[in-house]
């Protein structure tokens, strides 16, 4: 994708007063002076010696950026200040050890700070205009919802867990003082009923027997074999959401990388 010219706004280019169209039709073919083969502008050293010519090129392209540094030294000071303060927090919480999480805060407040601006003065063509900021506010969206990754997990998984009992874990407490939280349990009379985490994990009706967590019969073993069945369905559609998550994840990618290549060249023009 390469950079290429906007249409501008009917205003700003009479503001500039670019070239009328009488003045586009005093250069066709038919009022052609001459001819030649040379480097862009040097016809304006035409009444210059050889000898000059050099030095002169030298002395103007001097002479035009100390002009250009003193016009824009108020600028540079203007936004320099801005800058420091629209950048402040962003700056604040950059770290260098961060990977995306650093990029996005960046892309974030850059493109923020733009859209303002383009909303405000940009002087592109209307229907231009109107297309960079939708695309802008489009990335946006994508960087806000791509710069929290786990919550594509947490989504879907809160979509299957809305749907089934609330489980509860085995919390078992170790002396070295480590806690372990595994499987997925519902109260059923004194007991629960579930399934275990881990290699070979039982399942069934449990009761704590002497403070540890036992297989036992079960006083309703027809409700017990349905709650085990929800159980391996809720554990199916968990598998299936993180695997939903991760195609949620690819797909913003996807459209991440379309935004940016068909905009990135012409959000700043």
């Amino acid at each position: 994708m390469l950079i290429r010219s906007q249409p501008l706004d009917d205003s700003v280019s009479e503001r500039l007063k670019l070239r009328s169209e009488d003045e586009i039709d005093s250069m066709s073919e038919q009022n052609i002076k001459a001819q030649r083969i040379g480097r862009m502008f040097d016809c304006l050293l035409d009444d210059l010696p050889d000898s000059e010519k050099k030095r002169s090129v030298g002395l103007s392209a001097r002479l035009y950026r100390i002009r250009y540094r003193f016009k824009n030294v108020k600028s540079n000071i203007k936004y320099t200040i801005r800058n420091h303060l629209k950048w402040r927090k962003t700056m604040r919480e950059l770290r260098p050890w961060e990977g995306f999480d650093g990029l996005f805060k960046v892309m974030l407040t850059h493109l923020r700070d733009y859209v303002q601006l383009e909303e405000m003065y940009g002087h592109s063509a209307k229907e231009y205009k109107e297309t960079k900021i939708a695309s802008v506010y489009a990335t946006l969206e994508l960087l806000v919802r791509m710069s929290k990754p786990d919550e594509y997990a947490f989504k879907r998984r809160d979509e299957v867990d809305s749907r089934y009992p609330d489980y509860k874990y085995l919390i078992t407490e170790y002396e070295s003082g480590g806690v372990c939280y595994s499987g997925d349990f519902v109260p059923l009379h004194n007991g629960w009923v579930g399934m275990e985490s881990g290699k070979d994990p039982r399942n069934g009706y449990f009761e704590f027997v002497d403070g540890k967590f036992e297989l036992a019969e079960s006083p309703d073993q027809r409700e017990t074999d349905r709650l085990i069945d929800e159980l391996r369905k809720y554990h199916e559609e968990v598998h299936t959401a993180y695997e939903q998550a991760e195609i949620d994840s690819d797909k913003d990618f996807e459209n991440l990388l379309q935004l940016l290549k068909d905009n990135l060249y012409t959000w700043w023009d």
